[in-house]
C-alpha cells in the first residue's frame, strides 16, 4: 500500500513539474507578445502633422512658424530603412519671404520593425547661417563654396548639414576669414538662439612660406564650438594658428 503511495505522488509531482515548466512557458511567451505590443504602440508610425512640425520648431527656436505646404517624398530619394518620408515648406510667421525646408522620416531601425525613430530634420539654421555667412564675406576677397550632406540621397531639398569650404586662407586674409566667421556666428545667433549644429567650416590653411604642396586642414564644427573656442574673431583665429603650429610640429617631427 505504502509503495502505491509513493508510486502515486511521484507520478503527481512530475506531473505538476510539467504543468509548471508549461505555465512557465506561457508566461514568457505572453510576457514577450505584451511587451512587443507595448514597443509597437508606442511607436508613432504616421508622419508629423503641420501643427506638430509648427510646434516643435516654435519649442526648438522660441519663435513662431507656419507651414505653407507639404509634399511626399518618393522612394527614389530614400535609403531601405526609411519606410515613410514628408517634406514641409515653413517660413517664420513673422518673415514669411524666408522659406526653409522640414524632412519628416519614419524609420525601422531595430529588428526591421519600422517606427523606431520618428525624425524631424529642418534647414532653418544652416539656411540663415549660410545667408549671414554671404552678405558678411560679400565685399571681401574670402573664397568659399558650399557642400551639403544629404541624410537620405541627393537633394538640394532634403539636405541636413552645411559644409563651408574656405581656401587659400593664409596669414594674409586670415584675419579677415575669422571677422567674416564671427560675424557669421552672431547674425545666426540673433535669429536661431543657438550654435547651429549641422555647420561645419572645412577651412584649408597654409603660410607663404610652406612648400606649395603642403596645408593644414582646420575644421571648426559644433563640437569645436561647444568645447574647445566660442565664436569671437580672436578666438577663431588662435584656434587656427594653433592647429596650424601642431601641423608643423608634426611635419618636423616626420620630416618632411
Amino acid at each position: 500500500m505504502t509503495d502505491l503511495y509513493l508510486k502515486i505522488l511521484d507520478y503527481t509531482m512530475k506531473g505538476r513539474g510539467k504543468m509548471t515548466g508549461k505555465v512557465k512557458a506561457r508566461i514568457c511567451f505572453a510576457s514577450l507578445i505584451c511587451v512587443l505590443a507595448l514597443l509597437l504602440t508606442s511607436c508613432d508610425f504616421r508622419l508629423m502633422s503641420r501643427r506638430e512640425v509648427e510646434e516643435h520648431l516654435e519649442r526648438q527656436y522660441g519663435r513662431e512658424f507656419t507651414v505653407h505646404w507639404s509634399e511626399s517624398v518618393t522612394d527614389d530619394y530614400y535609403d531601405d530603412n526609411v519606410w515613410k518620408a514628408r517634406v514641409y515648406t515653413v517660413s517664420p510667421k513673422d518673415d514669411p519671404e524666408t522659406q526653409f525646408f522640414v524632412l519628416n522620416t519614419v524609420e525601422g531601425e531595430s529588428f526591421g520593425v519600422p517606427g523606431f525613430r520618428n525624425g524631424l530634420q529642418d534647414t532653418y539654421s544652416l539656411d540663415v547661417f549660410g545667408k549671414a555667412f554671404e552678405t558678411r564675406a560679400a565685399d571681401t576677397d574670402v573664397e568659399y563654396s558650399f557642400d551639403y550632406f544629404y541624410p537620405i540621397k541627393s537633394s538640394l531639398v532634403y539636405y541636413s548639414d552645411l559644409y563651408v569650404n574656405i581656401e587659400p586662407v593664409s596669414s594674409e586674409n586670415l584675419e579677415t576669414v575669422c571677422r567674416v566667421l564671427s560675424q557669421a556666428y552672431a547674425d545666426t545667433f540673433e535669429k536661431v538662439k543657438d550654435i547651429p549644429s549641422g555647420v561645419s567650416i572645412m577651412l584649408t590653411y597654409r603660410e607663404p612660406a610652406w612648400p606649395e604642396e603642403q596645408s593644414c586642414f582646420v575644421r571648426i564644427g559644433f563640437y569645436e564650438l561647444s568645447t574647445k573656442i566660442d565664436t569671437s574673431a580672436e578666438a577663431i583665429q588662435e584656434y587656427i594658428l594653433n592647429e596650424a603650429g601642431k601641423y608643423q610640429k608634426r611635419l618636423q617631427q616626420t620630416g618632411s
